[in-house]
């Protein structure tokens, strides 16, 4: 009767393992991510000052199946929910859905997280369960997962 019970729950437990299917799409990339710093190739920050890397703190991204939010706590308290595409080693984040007559705000904002426009594509520098580098037209962004 021991040799039953124990083939049935290991059919069990294998179909249910099988079954299972992950939550996200991509299991390193989702979660919490503190933006540690943005870096401007061309020697310019998003708002046409002079500027090679900018330390940030207070500035988070969210990555969860096909949206990325995006949270600033700091003084300005700036959050904004976009739909993102992974495309192998590219993200696009698409924030077009907002505009300034109804929120205001939302350019600025974006920049302030180092992403230049409301739909903008960046490439997938280093992805690992700690570090995200994400490299697009006019700036790097470096993450630290939380």
């Amino acid at each position: 009767m021991n040799k039953v019970v124990n083939k049935i729950l290991i059919v069990l437990t294998t179909v249910l393992l099988l079954s299972c299917e992950n939550v996200f799409k991509n299991d390193k990339l989702d979660f919490l991510w503190r933006l540690d710093s943005v870096e401007y190739p061309d020697g310019y920050d998003l708002f046409g000052n002079p500027c090679e890397k900018e330390n940030k703190e207070g500035l988070w991204f969210s990555f969860a199946r096909d949206l990325v939010e995006i949270e600033n706590n700091n003084n300005s308290l700036f959050s904004a929910i976009g739909i993102m595409k992974e495309n192998g080693k590219t993200l696009t984040f698409d924030f077009s859905m907002y505009d300034e007559e109804s929120w205001s705000g939302i350019d600025y904002g974006l920049k302030i997280m180092g992403i230049d426009s409301k739909v903008s594509t960046f490439t997938i520098t280093e992805l690992n369960g700690k570090t995200l580098v994400l490299t697009g037209s006019k700036t790097v962004l470096r993450f630290t997962k939380w």
